[in-house]
C-alpha cells in the first residue's frame, strides 16, 4: 500500500483509549488525531502500522456539535492539549465514555459512572512544566530552508511521536505566571549571549532543559538542566533570571550530557540563597515539594481528590490504614486526623524525605512512612509485624500494580480499598483482581488534564456482600 495516503468521507464511529478517533475502510481500522466521534472527515498522511491505517484529520465534512475552534496557534503540532477542537463539556463526556469502555474490556462490574468532575480552571492549571533546548527546530512546512543556525534553534516541547525535534512555543495556556516569564527571560538572556542549545544527535551543547513548577502559594522553583559544566555561564544565567523574575523562590541546576538520564539520575544542585522547597497547599494541610518529588499536575483539582478520598475512607478514629506509593504524603496527612495510624510506604528517597518533613510542618504523628519499593514491602512481612489494616489506598503509576501486591491486599482483607488512577485500563485490568471477594461501592472520574484524554479515576471498593450491577452500555 502507498504510504501518506488521503481517504475520504470516513465516518468516524468510535474512540480509542489513547484519545484518537477511529473509523474504517475496506474493513480496516484507521486511526486519526484531531477527530470527533460522529463526524466524516478526510484523512490525509495515512500510513500502515501492523493491521491499521494511521493518519490526520484535514477536512471534516459533517463536523459533530462539540467542535469548536483551538485557541492555542500550537495546537495539532506541539504534543500536549490534542483535544483543544472539542468543547470542554465534550471532553468531559468522551473522558467518561472511556472509563466506561474500559470497565466493560475487562468485564467489571460497577455502578452507574457519574459525569467527570470538571477541573476548576480550564487553562493556566498545571503544577509543573518542563521545556526543552534544540538545535533542531521543527520547520514548519512554508519555511523552506533554513541557513542561518540561530534561526534553527528552539525552546519548547516536542510534537507529537516525534522526540527528536522541538517546537519553539511562541505562547502557552498550561502554566499560570511567572512560568512564561520565566520562559523569556531565559530564552532571551541565552540568545543574546550565544549560549548553545543542546544537539540531540551530536549530543553537545549547554542548555539542555528548565523545568518551572508553581504553586497556588505563590512559590515557584526552576531546575536548570546544561549539558556542560560552564560555571562561568551557568552563573550569569541564574544571577539574571533571578533579578528579572524576584518570583522565584527555589533555583537547583545539574549537569549531563547524556540525553537518557533523567532528574532521577541527574546530581540536582541547589542554587544558594534560594529556599530547598516550594509548598503546595490543601485542604488545611501545606505539602513541602523538593524538585524530584511529585505532586499532583493540577493543585486545585488535587485538593478536590484528597477530600474526597477522606470521604470515601469513612474513617471513625481506631482504623489503621496503608498508603501505597504514598509520595511526599499527600493523602496519608489528609487521612491521618480520622485514624489511628497511618502507614505509608514510598519508593522515592526525596518523596519519603518530604513526607516526613511535611509531616512534622502539619503536627501529625501518627503516620510512619516507609522508604522502600511496595513490590518488596508491602507483603506478608509487612503485615505481621504491622498488622492487618482496616483501610488500604493505592495510587500506582500509570502501569497499575503488581499482581505479588494485589495478592498482599486481598490477603490483608481490609475493610475498604481506595484505588486512586491516571489510566483507566490499567485500573480496570487490576479490578479484575480486586473484586474477587470486594464489589465497587463508588466510582469517580475527575479531570486534572483538560484539553486531553487523560483522566483520573477514584474508586471504592468494599468488603461487603457482592452487589449485582448491569454491564455498563
Amino acid at each position: 500500500m502507498a504510504r501518506n495516503r488521503v481517504y475520504t468521507n470516513v465516518d468516524l464511529t468510535g474512540m480509542h483509549s489513547g484519545g484518537r478517533t477511529f473509523g474504517f475502510v475496506g474493513g480496516r481500522r484507521i486511526y486519526t488525531d484531531y477527530g470527533i466521534p460522529g463526524e466524516k472527515v478526510n484523512i490525509a498522511g495515512v500510513q500502515k502500522q501492523g493491521d491499521f491505517l494511521k493518519g490526520t484529520v484535514s477536512d471534516v465534512i459533517h463536523s459533530d456539535a462539540t467542535r469548536v475552534h483551538p485557541f492555542c496557534r500550537h495546537f495539532g503540532i506541539c504534543g500536549g492539549c490534542s483535544w483543544q477542537h472539542m468543547s470542554y463539556e465534550g471532553q468531559l463526556e468522551w473522558k467518561r465514555q472511556l472509563v466506561i469502555n474500559a470497565l466493560k474490556k475487562y468485564d467489571i462490574l460497577s455502578p452507574e459512572i457519574p459525569a467527570v468532575l470538571a477541573s476548576p480552571q480550564q487553562q493556566f492549571f498545571r503544577h509543573r512544566l518542563e521545556y526543552t533546548f534544540s538545535n533542531r527546530r521543527w520547520y514548519y512546512e512554508d519555511e523552506g530552508r533554513i541557513d542561518d543556525p540561530d534561526k534553527r534553534l528552539a525552546l519548547g516541547f516536542h510534537p507529537a511521536e516525534n522526540p527528536a525535534k522541538v517546537v519553539d512555543i511562541k505562547e502557552c495556556f498550561l502554566q499560570q505566571e511567572p512560568g512564561r516569564k520565566i520562559y523569556e527571560c531565559v530564552k532571551k538572556f541565552t540568545l543574546q549571549n550565544g549560549y548553545s542549545y543542546y544537539d540531540p544527535k551530536e549530543k553537545t551543547g549547554l542548555m539542555r532543559s528548565i523545568a518551572i513548577r508553581t504553586t497556588t502559594t505563590g512559590e515557584v522553583m526552576v531546575i536548570i538542566i546544561f549539558g556542560e559544566d560552564k560555571p562561568e555561564m551557568r552563573k550569569p544565567l541564574i544571577e539574571n533570571l533571578l533579578k528579572a523574575v524576584p518570583q522565584i523562590t527555589s533555583v537547583y541546576y545539574g549537569v549531563t550530557s547524556s540525553i537518557e538520564e533523567t532528574y532521577n539520575d541527574i546530581e540536582l544542585i541547589h542554587h544558594e540563597g534560594t529556599a530547598t522547597t516550594i509548598t503546595e497547599t490543601a485542604n488545611g494541610l501545606t505539602f513541602s515539594t523538593s524538585p524530584r518529588s511529585f505532586y499532583q499536575p493540577n493543585p486545585a483539582q488535587a485538593g478536590n481528590i484528597f477530600a474526597t478520598i477522606s470521604n470515601l475512607a469513612g474513617l471513625q478514629g481506631d482504623e489503621t490504614v496503608v498508603d501505597l506509593y504514598s509520595g511526599i504524603g499527600t493523602i496519608a496527612l489528609t487521612l491521618a486526623a480520622k485514624s489511628r495510624k497511618v502507614i505509608g510506604i514510598e519508593g522515592s528517597p526525596d518523596a519519603s524525605h518530604d513526607a516526613f518533613q511535611n509531616a512534622g510542618s502539619n503536627r501529625i504523628t501518627n503516620v510512619e512512612f516507609i522508604n522502600g519499593d511496595c513490590l518488596e514491602t508491602f507483603n506478608e512481612s509487612f503485615l505481621e509485624k504491622y498488622g492487618y489494616p482496616d483501610v488500604v489506598v493505592l495510587d500506582p503509576p500509570r502501569s497499575g500494580t503488581l499482581i505479588e501486591i494485589k495478592k498482599t491486599i486481598l490477603k490483608a482483607q481490609p475493610r475498604k480499598i481506595i484505588y486512586l488512577s491516571c489510566n483507566p485500563l490499567s485500573l480496570a485490568f487490576d479490578l479484575k483482581m480486586l473484586t474477587q471477594g470486594y464489589s465497587i461501592s463508588s466510582i469517580q472520574p475527575f479531570d486534572q488534564f483538560p484539553h486531553t484524554h487523560h483522566v483520573e479515576t477514584l474508586v471504592s471498593l468494599e468488603k461487603a456482600k457482592i452487589k449485582h450491577y448491569s454491564l455498563l452500555s
